[in-house]
């Protein structure tokens, strides 16, 4: 810390928020260009050429757009954690310097005093001046300590200013690189869109480095989320390489210890069947440690993101779904005499191939068990609220900086052209934002769908033909990792 330096936390505090509210209004003001955008070019009623190279031409824009809000995605996030650096207590580099030497003018002066009657009290003759002596040296000794005290007291507080200053040091360097990949991807596209066609280089970096920025920072520009029947696909149609470190994942696991091929192949396909709550669970883990690749690789003991050969970015999902399953699935908490023990329920599912699913009640036990088994914690809470209540309740709770699982049944979804996905039976997905009209935009099959919670399905659930009609939500907030 320098003499003239200076933090108010209460005026950055402030200062933090305002610049989160404007990038959210940025963020919902590409919304609505990107939107815009896809309006326009996919207007059925204008065909030619040059329409089509349109297309290309804002096709890139789109990918610009993308990287805006990455980028202000991973600001907003910058400004929360400098928010919550800053502490709660004023450092003025003047006022702490002063009190340091103040603090050590006092303890050199008590020392001196000390010294003196140091040798008063070696020089005394009489017991009772040498006893008096002596204790006026000690009076002294004491105060030094004291004042030693205090000088280390204001130097902490020079030190936590320094620590703050370190920890910030590479706060927005992401939001500022995908700045300068943006500004290299409109210098090549300015201009580019002439006499009807669009001649910018189809390969250019700029479009890789912003998408791949973009992968690691959040979800839903180009990453939408974690797919249950990805580990099946990807035992099917992967390399050899592919299938080995799923052999060795899944019998890594005592339960499956001694799994073939064959049952594998099945237990994938019941993964398939009921896995929807281990992918949301999945996404959210992801979504975490974005931006903190390292950490997670060091935690879990592989890799967050992978590269295709073409060098594109990708979240390394079915792996962390395939670990998340054959760590949880069929463990269920009993309490015997007292004690809480984790039971392994081989005959919970339907069959081989056919999983039940998982509750809220699963979920808790399950992924805090996963957690815990990694020496981290996460807290997950149902939250109770009627239909009408849920997308205020997903707003308070993201707010907050938790991460939202909701279930539904029977599964009432829209994609981005209003097109429905619907299906009967529960489901259960990752929320990934909130829209100005009402809806809770979830990933769910590696998609991004819409829920509206007042759907009546849901707001009159005795009139739907199933009969158990519901729509539920769960928090779940990370914690610092325990020592192990």
């Amino acid at each position: 810390m320098r003499r003239d330096d200076y933090l108010n936390p209460f005026d950055l505090k402030n200062q933090c928020k305002g610049a989160v509210n404007r990038l959210q209004e940025n963020q919902k003001a590409l919304q609505i260009v990107s939107r815009s955008i896809d309006r326009f070019a996919k207007d059925s009623e204008i065909e030619s050429a040059a329409f089509e190279a349109l297309k290309r031409q804002l096709e890139d824009y789109k990918i610009l757009i993308e990287g805006m809000q990455a980028a202000g995605c991973a600001g907003s996030s910058d400004f929360h954690m400098l928010a919550g650096l800053a502490g709660d207590e004023v450092l003025d580099g003047e006022n702490i310097y002063s009190q340091m030497e103040n603090a050590l003018n006092m303890k050199e002066g008590y020392l001196l005093s000390e010294a003196l009657f140091r040798r008063k009290t070696a020089m005394a003759e009489e017991p009772l001046l040498s006893l008096y002596y002596n204790r006026k040296a000690g009076q002294y000794a004491r105060l030094a300590d004291n004042s030693q005290r205090l000088y280390e007291k204001w130097r902490e507080k020079s030190e936590r200013f320094d620590e703050i200053a370190a920890a910030t040091d590479r706060l927005f360097t992401d939001s500022e690189s995908i700045d300068a990949w943006i500004q290299k991807g409109l210098a090549e596209i300015a201009g580019t869109f002439q006499n009807g066609g669009y001649m910018t280089a189809g390969g250019s970096e700029w479009r890789r480095q912003i998408i791949n920025a973009g992968i690691r920072i959040t979800m839903c520009y180009r990453d939408k989320g974690g797919d249950q029947n990805g580990p099946y696909t990807l035992w099917q149609r992967g390399e050899e390489t592919d299938r080995e470190y799923m052999r060795e994942l899944v019998r890594g696991y005592e339960e499956y210890a001694d799994y073939t091929d064959e049952d594998i192949e099945m237990l994938l396909m019941k993964l398939n069947s009921e896995g929807c709550g281990y992918v949301a669970f999945a996404n959210i883990i992801a979504d975490e440690y974005r931006r903190k690749e390292e950490e997670f690789e060091k935690v879990f003991g592989f890799p967050l993101f992978l590269e295709n050969v073409n060098g594109n970015t990708y979240v390394n999902y079915n792996r962390l779904i395939m670990d998340l399953y054959c760590a949880s699935d069929n463990h269920n908490k009993a309490e015997i005499m007292g004690a809480e023990y984790d039971i392994y329920d081989a005959g919970e599912d339907r069959s081989e191939t056919v999983g039940r699913g998982t509750t809220q009640e699963d979920r808790i036990y399950r992924f805090e068990r996963y957690m815990e088994s990694y020496g981290l914690e996460a807290r997950i809470k149902n939250i109770e609220c009627a239909p009408n209540q849920v997308y205020k309740r997903c707003e308070e709770e993201m707010e907050q900086g938790k991460r939202i699982i909701i279930s539904t049944c029977p599964v009432r979804l829209v994609d981005d052209e209003d097109e429905p996905a619907h299906m009967d039976g529960g489901h259960a997905m990752t929320v990934t934002g909130l829209t100005d009209d009402g809806r809770i935009e979830v990933s769910s099959w590696g998609e991004r769908y819409y829920i509206t919670p007042e759907d009546s399905d849901y707001t009159e659930p005795e009139k739907n033909r199933a009969g158990d009609a519901y729509i539920k939500i769960q928090s779940v907030k990370f914690n610092e990792p325990k020592e192990r």
